[in-house]
C-alpha cells in the first residue's frame, strides 16, 4: 500500500520524527520515513523519489538542523515540483534560510515550540486527516512561488536588510545635507553607501546569526556610542562657520604668520580672524593640523555608520515568528 504521508527530517531530530510517524499511523495514515522504508540494496535517491510520488502530504520536521541540510532541501524541492501540500512542523524557533526559504512559501506553519510535543503532534494529525480527506483547502499548504510584489515579504531577511539599510542611509544623507556630517568630505555620502551595503551583505552571506549574539551587539553598541561621542566632541570644537555660514574645519596649530599676529589667542582664534584671512583657513592653521582633525571627523563618522549598519544587520537578521495555524 502506498504511503499517504512523506516525513522529511534531519537525523538529529529522529526521535520527534518517529513520534510523528507513530501517531499518524495510529490514525490510519501510512507514512514513508527513512531509513525504515528504504529496502536494503535500493538506491537511496530512487527510494525517496518513489516515496514522494506515492504520497499525498509532505510533513517537514523543521529545526536548525533541517535548515542547513542539503538532503532536506532536495526533498522539499521535489515535493514542490510534484505539487504536494507541505506541512512545516517547527520544533525550534528558526526560520528557513536561502533556497529553503524560497521553496517553503506556504501560508501556514504548525509550531511545536512549547511542551508537551505530543499535543502539537496530535494537532498535526488532525491537519493531515483534513488534507487527506479533502476537508481543508490543499492550496493553504501548497508552496506557491511568489510573483511580483509578493516576493517582497517581510519574512525575507534580504528584504528586511534592504529596508533597514535604506532608512539608515536616508538618515545619514539627511545629516550630510544638514551640515552635521564632516564638511567638504566624501565620507558624508560614502557612509550612506556603507549603511546600504553592510546589512544586505551580512544577511546575503548567511552570517547574520553571528551579529545577533548579545555580546557582539553590546560591543557594537559601545563602539557606536564611543564613535558618536568622539565625532560630537570634534565637530563642536573644530567645525566653525566659514564664508556665508558654510561649515569648515579649523586646525589645532597656528601658522607662523598667525602666531605673529594673534600670539596667545592661537589656536582658538577670534571670529574676525577668519574674515581678515579672507576665509582661508590655511592662512591661519597649519595644513597638517587641519588634516588630522578632518581625519578624526571622517573616521569617527564612518565608524559610527558601520557600527549602526552592523547592529541593523543583527536586529534584522534575527529569528522571526512565522504565521501559525489556528
Amino acid at each position: 500500500m502506498a504511503a499517504e504521508v512523506f516525513i522529511s527530517y534531519s537525523s538529529k531530530d529522529r526521535t520527534i520524527a518517529n513520534m510523528v510517524c507513530a501517531l499518524l499511523e495510529e490514525r490510519g495514515h501510512r507514512c514513508w520515513i527513512a531509513p525504515r522504508d528504504i529496502l536494503p540494496g535500493t538506491e537511496w535517491g530512487e527510494a525517496i523519489i518513489t516515496g514522494l510520488k506515492g504520497a499525498q502530504v509532505f510533513v517537514l520536521v523543521f529545526s536548525r538542523h533541517a535548515n542547513t541540510s542539503p538532503q532536506i532541501l532536495r526533498e522539499v524541492e521535489r515535493a514542490v515540483h510534484l505539487g504536494l501540500p507541505i506541512i512545516p512542523f517547527r520544533i525550534e524557533d528558526v526560520v528557513p534560510e536561502r533556497s529553503l526559504e524560497y521553496f517553503m512559501s506556504v501560508p501556514h506553519w504548525l509550531d511545536a515550540l512549547s511542551p508537551p510535543v505530543e499535543d502539537h503532534i496530535a494537532r498535526l494529525g488532525d491537519v493531515v486527516s483534513q488534507l487527506v480527506n479533502g476537508v481543508t483547502d490543499v492550496r493553504e499548504y501548497r508552496s506557491a512561488k511568489p510573483q511580483g510584489t509578493a516576493k517582497l515579504s517581510w519574512n525575507n531577511a534580504l528584504v528586511r536588510a534592504g529596508a533597514g539599510g535604506a532608512v539608515l542611509a536616508l538618515l545619514l544623507l539627511a545629516a550630510w545635507l544638514g551640515g552635521l556630517a564632516p564638511p567638504a568630505s566624501p565620507v558624508g555620502w560614502l557612509a550612506a553607501l556603507v549603511a546600504l551595503a553592510i546589512p544586505a551583505g551580512v544577511i546575503g552571506s548567511g552570517q547574520a546569526k553571528w551579529w545577533t549574539k548579545r555580546g557582539v551587539q553590546g560591543a557594537l553598541l559601545a563602539l557606536f556610542v564611543v564613535a558618536a561621542a568622539t565625532y560630537g566632541w570634534a565637530h563642536s570644537g573644530y567645525v566653525i562657520a566659514g564664508e556665508q555660514g558654510a561649515p569648515l574645519v579649523r586646525g589645532t596649530e597656528c601658522t607662523p604668520d598667525a602666531r605673529l599676529v594673534y600670539e596667545s589667542e592661537c589656536p582658538d582664534l577670534p571670529s574676525d580672524a577668519l574674515i581678515d584671512a579672507a576665509y582661508d583657513e590655511a592662512a591661519l592653521w597649519t595644513a597638517g593640523s587641519i588634516g588630522r582633525i578632518k581625519l578624526m571627523l571622517g573616521a569617527a563618522w564612518m565608524l559610527a555608520a558601520a557600527a549602526a549598519a552592523l547592529l541593523a544587520a543583527g536586529w534584522l537578521g534575527g529569528p522571526r515568528r512565522l504565521k501559525q495555524e489556528e
